[in-house]
């Protein structure tokens, strides 16, 4: 794949690297949903900390939220290597398998409030309330956002524009009634860890020509 993705010196080519997240992300929500779907009925757990279940309840952090939707598609601009691109797969494959792992061993389920469509971002809410509420712990828009940060290629100022919307997008599952505190706590651990172990599989699978860019923010 190496020799279609990217050009001689390890450089993407923007389109085609397009087309594989695209891919990509398709088969994450295909397998996501069908895990969602399954969970259905099952035993469940809250994960309510002590004091948590006071936090308000406020839609209009959806706009925050929804910003989950596309922040992988900054990926195809962030993402400027083939070595780089490579150890992100490895990072979202890993990061999978465990949450993946979690929501089929250990069940949580969240009750959400009553809401009414009053608005723009109540409207988007109730889109994200069409899936069940399953599969909460990892939080997996939290995991999502902070991938992209750490892929991240760029300047400074870019790639902290980035975590402060993954920083936005983590605060916000709390207060639409997304996920609990510690859903956002293993959603970060994850991305984080599955980050630093994917840099050893990438290693071994990419040899990066001399003068090729693999600069990162999280390295």
């Amino acid at each position: 794949m190496r020799g279609w993705l990217s050009d001689d010196a390890g450089t993407l080519h923007r389109g085609r690297l397009a087309l594989v997240l695209a891919g990509i992300y398709a088969l994450f929500w295909a397998t996501y949903i069908s895990i969602n779907v399954f969970s259905v009925g099952r035993p469940a757990h809250t994960l309510f900390l002590p004091g948590e279940e006071r936090l308000p309840f406020l839609p209009v952090f959806e706009y925050l939220y929804v910003l989950t939707c596309f922040v992988p598609g900054v990926l195809i601009v962030s993402v400027r290597t083939y070595a780089q691109f490579v150890r992100l797969v490895l990072a979202f494959a890993i990061a999978l398998l465990v949450a993946y792992t979690t929501y089929l061993v250990f069940p949580v389920y969240m009750e959400r409030p009553a809401l009414e469509v009053t608005s723009l971002h109540t409207w988007l809410l109730s889109l994200h309330y069409l899936d069940k509420p399953y599969n909460h712990f990892p939080s997996m828009h939290v995991t999502l956002s902070w991938l992209v940060v750490h892929s991240a290629q760029g300047s400074r100022r870019f790639r902290l524009a980035l975590a402060l919307t993954a920083v936005g997008i983590s605060i916000s599952t709390l207060f639409v009634k997304q996920h609990y505190l510690v859903d956002v706590v293993y959603g970060y651990t994850l991305a984080w860890g599955a980050w630093k172990l994917a840099a050893l599989g990438a290693s071994k699978r990419v040899m990066v020509p001399t003068g090729a860019s693999t600069t990162s923010a999280a390295q």
